[in-house]
This record gives structure tokens, C-alpha cells and sequence, in this order.
């Protein structure tokens, strides 16, 4: 410090100290800032990303909806030659139509056994070689099985379901250790637990050709880290994915319901 005829006054290395400080403190609050501002982003609720249970709004975040579907969603890992869309006799890109592959190792052959879990009223018409039973998959045996709700559910149309396993549909049928040529399933999330219970069993070996729809969304947030386990478990033991697309009523990126398609390498050689 020095005085002069005005009074006190600062040093130059004084005044140098004190813009320092000053300008540190400065840069650590825009960081700080910045760094408060990219949280609150990751942790910000997309709008329009979400499914209801029971009623109540289930939201994913900006960061999850991103790791969810880059994960879940992943590139072709089978190059398939001949892909036909099959499902519908009416119309060729519909709900219930499905990309199938016809390679030549891969393609259902005469006398071939295909399962179709979550088929519309055009499918119940009952042709040749076509038999409709009235029973759901799932992970367990159960003759009184109450569905979770969706939005889009009349409540007035609920009612209890028979469910019953892989295994033991195959048991029923007279299909245990042959292989299904093709298993589409469209249950509405419910195929996380199936395929989990399948590859637990062992009857996910005996499927040749494996389509439908995945439905990633889920009531609570700690069901994706099971989730993509579980992919990871269908992954691992041989299925490659000759399809992977956005479902069709999806309007943006996030939509979180995909059409996905898998052959078994293992039975494809």
C-alpha cells in the first residue's frame, strides 16, 4: 500500500492480485454454471417419452432416452439376402406385418412350425395347418394373469388371461427339442421376462428364426439396466439381428418401440 496527497492507494502488485482473484472466481462460476445447466439438461423430462401404469406418468431423461435406444436399437449384425414382410394378408406395411428373413438356411420349410404370440382378429380365421389357442406367454404358468394397463386400453376390457411358458406350450403342442422355424411375439413389454425365462429353460435354442416387437419403455427406470441384460443374454448365445427399425407409428427418434428381427446362427449352419 502506498499514500499519496489523494489518499490510499494500491500497489500494481496489489491491483494485479486482485483482478486475478477476481477473474478466477469469475471463470470457476461459468463453469460451475455451465456444468449446472448440462445436468439439469441430462435430468430434464422429454416431453411426450413416456408410458402410464396404472395411471401414473413414467418419465426418461434426455441422457437416457440417448444410451436406451443407441443400445437397444443397434446396427444389422446379419446381413440377411432375401427379407419378405409377412403378417398380413390386407396390407403390406401394417401393425402385425414383420420383416422375415428367407435366406436360404433361415427360410421355413413345408411342414415348418411357426408360433405367433399377439396376432389380430384377421389372424383367429382358422385355415389349413393354422390352429388358434387362446392362451398368452409369459414367464410363468397362470390361469388368472392380470395385464398391465396401458393408455390406450378400454378399462372396461379387462379381464384375467392363462398364461403359460415356452416350455410348456412346447410340451402341449408335442413340440419339446423340435424347432420352431419362426416365433414371432408382440406382447407388449412382457418379452424381456419370456426371452429371460426361455434362455433360463433352454427352449430359446430350439428357435430358428426370432421377430416381433421390443417395447423399451418400463414402469420403473431401474427395469433398463435388466433389460439390456437380458438383450445382451439373447446376444450372446448366437442370435444376430438381421432387422432393426423404428415401429412405424413411431413420430420421433425416441420412440422406444421397435420392429426387431433375429436369426440363430447357431442353428443356421
Amino acid at each position: 500500500l502506498e499514500y499519496n496527497n489523494n489518499g490510499l492507494c494500491l500497489t500494481d502488485e496489489v491491483m494485479f492480485l486482485r483482478y486475478f482473484f477476481w477473474g478466477f472466481f469469475c471463470a470457476i462460476f461459468m463453469v460451475s454454471s455451465i456444468m449446472l445447466l448440462y445436468m439439469y439438461w441430462m435430468v430434464r423430462p422429454i416431453q411426450g417419452v413416456h408410458r402410464r401404469s396404472d395411471g401414473n406418468k413414467i418419465e426418461l431423461t434426455w441422457r437416457e432416452a440417448e444410451l436406451l435406444f443407441t443400445e437397444f436399437v443397434s446396427k444389422k449384425t446379419y446381413n440377411c439376402e432375401v427379407v419378405e414382410a409377412v403378417g398380413s394378408t390386407t396390407k403390406s406395411h401394417a401393425e402385425g406385418v414383420h420383416l422375415t428373413c428367407m435366406d436360404q438356411k433361415y427360410q421355413p420349410k413345408a411342414q415348418c412350425i411357426v408360433y405367433s404370440f399377439g396376432m389380430k382378429t384377421e389372424s383367429h380365421k382358422r385355415m389349413d395347418n393354422l390352429w388358434f389357442y387362446n392362451i398368452g406367454l409369459g414367464k410363468v404358468d397362470s390361469d388368472n394373469f392380470t395385464p398391465r394397463v396401458d393408455k390406450y386400453v378400454d378399462k372396461s376390457q379387462i379381464f384375467t388371461w392363462k398364461l403359460r411358458t415356452m416350455k410348456s406350450i412346447m410340451e402341449m403342442l408335442g413340440h419339446t427339442n423340435k424347432t420352431i422355424d419362426v416365433l414371432k411375439m408382440d406382447i407388449e413389454g412382457y418379452e424381456f421376462d419370456v426371452i429371460s425365462s426361455m434362455i433360463d429353460d433352454g427352449t430359446i435354442e430350439h428357435v430358428r428364426q426370432f421377430i416381433g416387437e421390443w417395447h423399451i419403455f418400463g414402469d420403473q427406470k431401474y427395469d433398463y439396466p435388466t433389460k439390456y441384460s437380458i438383450a445382451k443374454r439373447l446376444w450372446n448365445f448366437g442370435f444376430k439381428t438381421f432387422n432393426a427399425g423404428v415401429h412405424p407409428r413411431c413420430k420421433n427418434r425416441y420412440c422406444f418401440q421397435v420392429d426387431l428381427g433375429f436369426v440363430n446362427t447357431k442353428l443356421g449352419k
